[in-house]
């Protein structure tokens, strides 16, 4: 019903104000439906939040399993090259022994005689950078001595050859090799006793019939052709090497001569670098390898869950040959993922699995889940606490609804291929079709009656003048297909010849899908273009906004920190102040992007020292290296010139940033900044700024991305580094912006290595008599503090009292006024030694209260207090009178300087022309000032009929004195009068009389101000 709707002043007004008592006017403020709207609301509240817990932990929880899932691909690849890198080390050792063995030279008879006469057993090492091998056979048999020499060379070859091949592709090498009949055995590296006694036997074919892998029986044709036919290595589970005693896999190649083996190849991969690559820390996970018949060959996991896992695991999953596709699920409390590794016997392949439990999520992520659950209840706890305590105060509902837009673009679509190529043979001289395929005689049938065949058109579109190319390629075709359909073709024409004839080879395709796409890319990128701009926008507002709740965070802290604290406390401020700062940074380098990003960063043309800055740099980047154990050079090039021109700022800030990356990922080593000019053989030679460290550098794909805004080099850099990803991109933009560039080398592990390029251009004219820079100094001069009043102007309560207390901790005393009209008011009761002033404000805004100062006369500083200046409202400013900009946060220090520097400046300025000043108590208001008042007063009257309606009569009073004031301040005393009547028909609370008035004020008071419009105005 219409009489239930209650605007936000309405409500507002409707209770009693704090720190009075209600009065009989008050008790009605809040009816039955205004509690039931308001506790309504916070039922729903309380449900979003424990959705939104709800949601947040759902989210928590799948990507906590995706990035466990990922992990194990990660573990299964690497599993696969280790097992690939062995295997292939030992086909290549296959290849050359099969290759050279019936050419292999005997060995020399004194390894030879050598080997008989210590009865089967010689050490050969024909290099001493590579491991001995020890050979050792049965001699007593039917092998003739020829025999014994091959084998003995090749032993001797073999440790040769590939000596340098796997000590570089493996390390130390373990294995062995030996005849298919057990008769001869090498061993790589020679054991330092004797292998015999260290396994228990007394000759070769015993050690070998205990130690060999069962690859089946050699002496069987059907195995041996079986094994030459498949040639593929044959795995082994974990053993213990007999001769070296490790733990570690076996693989093993016969080695074919006219397709019988002569030789087993067998090497030892150690196991436990597989159990370290494998093994997880987290609690109830189990990373198994399991062979076909769901025996497990390796287990990794917390000793205190691994059997009971290993059984949960066994007893759920179905054991049967996987494929190389990983397979994922859910059973019985354990999220288990296999996959095949492509290794193992001939009875199957190995698979590794990886399980964890509810209790491996719970054991990581409990902090977080119980975190946010318990902020839930907090907010929810807390909201409820303040609504009961509300009840019966002044609720002044405010629902802000942030809207934010993401468009996600899907750039990555898959284009449909181009439709099926037609060709045709036609008579060059009429056009007849000689041959033609099936997407000719397609298309040919389906074309319209009325129009001419598609030969005739293909026929009738070569051109045939002389100068004209006999190849002519990428023509476009419409065709017009039965049912009005058109077609685009692209066609290509050759003249040549067939069977004696001139003939034309067409060849067409359809093009009409390409260019829908092309149609659909375009739309899509404009699409995309739109949602970047109004992310930049965004941004530049969400920053603004931030930072003027900061501004009171940081300037109280600051406060606070000049209080009397203990220890404790001030350890607790320093953090909180840190943190502060850190995120004014952050916000910095945003506001700073967005505004490159909408074309508002403007670069500056100032004469600078360049050495002086990149040394300030330094100096502050110095001690930080130096506690983190760095060492830290900062090189300046000694034929720079004296001063530049061009941006101090955004260089210092380039510099800044990248010092700041190299430090932050550099953990041993040191950082170097350098800067000096590309050509010393030419004057205005572009200055270079370098960045070099020793840190943890970067792939080539990762360089890619590096300055793409919102991106790291990988997703783990943000956790162990923290950071927005802006730094990079931020220092980019800056540097294109100064028209320079930025050049990356870099290497994984191996340091990275920054170089900007500025065409900065050489200042040799004089200096002038002010500073170089436009910062502000401390003056020298001491100032007396208490002799100064200064008014502060802002329609926020926090932002005025804060900057009071600043001044009063400044030492300066301070009067607040909350609008344009009241400061006028109190200027004209007090002299002000310093206006501070917001810009943006109800009514006049800090640009028309400059400008109504300025016409008065006033000579006194104008500070604007604001939290974004553009170089536009920076203009304004100066057009208004403003002599200085305060962005904020503005410190204490900050404050202090520039005080004094304006103070001390006001003795020393001239005095206005009188002439040039405008009086507001006659003839017309300046422009600014009369469109403040108009807009004003629209907004004062359409609250105050809002107000009567709701018989809000302290809303009807305040305006009415806002109004008065602001009336009283240009001389129109009989319309301040009128509000001044009208102020008191609401404090008696005479409705009816306030509407009579009211109706008769507006036209005169809209009159007055057209009476005090310029020509200019009035034309308009």
């Amino acid at each position: 019903m219409p009489s239930e709707k209650v605007d936000s002043h309405e409500q507002e007004n409707a209770f009693p104000s704090p720190g009075r008592e209600a009065d009989a006017s008050d008790t009605p403020a809040l009816n039955q439906h205004q509690r039931r709207l308001l506790f309504g609301a916070g039922i729903a509240i309380t449900i979003v939040l424990l959705l939104l817990a709800a949601v947040l932990q759902y989210m928590m929880v799948n990507d906590y399993i995706a990035d466990r899932y990922a992990d194990f691909i990660y573990r299964k690849t690497s599993l696969q090259l280790i097992f690939a890198e062995r295997e292939s080390g030992l086909r290549a050792a296959l290849l050359h022994e099969e290759s050279a063995w019936d050419k292999r030279p005997p060995a020399p008879d004194a390894v030879v005689d050598l080997f008989v006469k210590q009865h089967g057993r010689v050490v050969v090492q024909p290099n001493r950078h590579f491991d001995p091998v020890l050979v050792m056979g049965d001699i007593a048999g039917p092998w003739p001595t020829s025999e014994w020499a091959r084998y003995l060379a090749l032993a001797q070859d073999f440790n040769y050859r590939t000596g340098s091949y796997t000590r570089v592709q493996f390390g130390r090498v373990f294995g062995y090799m030996y005849t298919p009949d057990h008769r001869l055995l090498a061993i790589s590296p020679a054991p330092a006793d004797d292998p015999l006694k260290r396994n228990g036997v007394e000759d070769v074919e015993e050690l070998l019939r205990k130690i060999a892998p069962d690859i089946g029986d050699l002496t069987d044709p059907a195995v041996t052709d079986r094994l030459f036919e498949n040639r593929n290595a044959l795995w082994f589970p974990p053993v213990t090497d007999p001769f070296s005693g490790q733990l570690g896999f076996r693989v093993a190649l016969p080695v074919f001569s006219h397709g019988k083996p002569f030789l087993i190849l067998v090497r030892h991969l150690l196991a436990q670098p597989i159990i370290d690559s494998l093994a997880g820390q987290r609690f109830d996970e189990v990373t198994l390898l399991v062979d076909s018949a769901g025996k497990v060959i390796l287990a990794t996991g917390q000793e205190t869950g691994i059997h009971e896992t290993t059984r949960r695991i066994l007893a759920t999953h179905p054991w049967t040959r996987n494929t190389v596709r990983i397979n994922r699920r859910y059973l019985k409390g354990l999220f288990i993922a296999s996959t095949s590794i492509g290794t193992g016997t001939e009875t199957g392949d190995w698979t590794l699995v990886y399980a964890f439990s509810w209790r491996t999520i719970l054991a990581e992520l409990w902090p977080r889940l119980v975190g946010s659950a318990v902020a839930a209840l907090v907010l929810t706890g807390l909201m409820w606490t303040l609504l009961l305590m509300l009840n019966r105060a002044v609720f002044k509902p405010a629902y802000e609804h942030s809207k934010r837009v993401f468009e996600s673009e899907n750039l990555n679509r898959t284009m449909v291929a181009a439709a099926p190529s037609g060709f045709a043979l036609l008579s060059f001289e009429r056009g007849d079709v000689m041959l033609q395929n099936n997407v000719m005689c397609r298309y040919a049938t389906n074309v319209r009656q009325d129009e001419p065949s598609l030969h005739v058109q293909l026929h009738r579109l070569y051109d045939r003048s002389p100068e004209a190319p006999a190849w002519q390629s990428d023509l476009e075709m419409s065709l017009r297909l039965k049912g009005d359909q058109v077609n685009d073709l692209l066609v290509s024409l050759v003249r040549t010849k067939y069977q004696g004839n001139e003939v034309l080879l067409c060849s067409f395709s359809d093009v009409t899908n390409l260019k829908n796409t092309e149609r659909k890319l375009d739309e899509a990128r404009a699409a995309a273009d739109a949602a970047n701009q109004a992310k930049s926008a965004f941004l530049a507002v969400m920053s603004h906004e931030i930072r003027t709740p900061l501004n009171a965070i940081l300037g109280n802290l600051e406060l606070l920190g000049r209080s009397q604290l203990s220890s404790s406390q001030s350890e607790r401020l320093r953090i909180v102040s840190s943190a502060a700062v850190s995120l004014l940074a952050i916000i910095n380098d945003i506001l700073d992007f967005s505004k490159v990003e909408s074309g508002q960063m403007t670069v500056e043309t100032v004469r600078f020292d360049l050495a002086d800055t990149i040394r300030q740099v330094g100096e502050i980047f110095a001690p930080i290296a130096r506690e983190k154990g760095l060492e830290f050079d900062c090189m300046i090039d000694d034929t720079l010139a004296s001063h530049y021109l061009g941006d101090p700022t955004k260089v210092r800030q380039i510099a800044v940033n990248l010092v700041s990356n190299a430090i932050k990922f550099t953990s041993s080593g040191e950082v170097m900044l350098e800067v000096y000019r590309k050509d010393d053989t030419v004057d205005d030679s572009p200055i270079m700024i370098g960045v070099i460290d020793t840190g943890i550098g970067m792939s080539a794909a990762q360089q890619e991305t590096l300055f793409h805004a919102f991106t790291q080099a990988d997703s783990s850099i943000t956790r162990r580094y923290g950071g927005t990803g802006l730094g990079l991109a931020l220092c980019r933009r800056l540097t294109e912006l100064m028209g320079g560039t930025i050049l990356v080398r870099s290497e994984l592990n191996a340091g990275s290595t920054f170089v900007v390029t500025l065409p900065l251009r050489a200042d040799t004219s004089e200096p002038a008599d002010h500073t170089e820079h436009d910062e502000i100094g401390p003056t020298s001069e001491p100032l007396d503090t208490r002799a100064f009043r200064i008014l502060v102007v802002d329609d926020q309560l926090s932002n005025r009292e804060l900057i009071v207390a600043q001044l009063a901790t400044l030492g300066y005393e301070a009067d607040m006024a909350d609008s344009g009209g009241a400061a006028l008011r109190r200027f004209k009761e007090y002299r002000y030694d310093v206006v501070m002033t917001d810009l943006s404000m109800p009514g006049m805004d800090g640009y028309a209260l400059a400008q109504c100062l300025r016409a008065q006369q006033a000579d006194v500083p104008i500070i604007a207090v604001t939290a974004h200046a553009t170089g536009e409202e920076r203009l304004r400013c100066e057009s208004a009178g403003i002599d200085m900009i305060l962005l904020k946060p503005v410190l204490l220090g900050t404050l202090d300087q520039t005080l004094r520097r304006l103070i001390s400046e006001a003795d020393e300025r001239p005095a206005r022309s009188v002439e040039a000043m405008q009086d507001l108590a006659r003839g017309p208001l300046p422009e600014r000032v009369h469109l403040a008042m108009n807009r004003s007063l629209d907004e004062s009257l359409a609250t105050l009929h809002k107000a009567l309606e709701a018989d809000d009569m302290k809303t009807v009073h305040e305006q009415l004195h806002a109004m008065r004031g602001s009336f009283a301040m240009i001389h129109e005393e009989d319309i301040a009068n009128d509000c001044r009547q009208m102020e008191q028909y609401a404090k008696d609370h005479d409705t009816t009389a306030v509407r009579e008035a009211l109706a008769r004020f507006e036209p005169l008071a809209r009159a007055a101000l057209a009476r005090r419009a310029t020509d200019t105005q009035v034309g308009i």
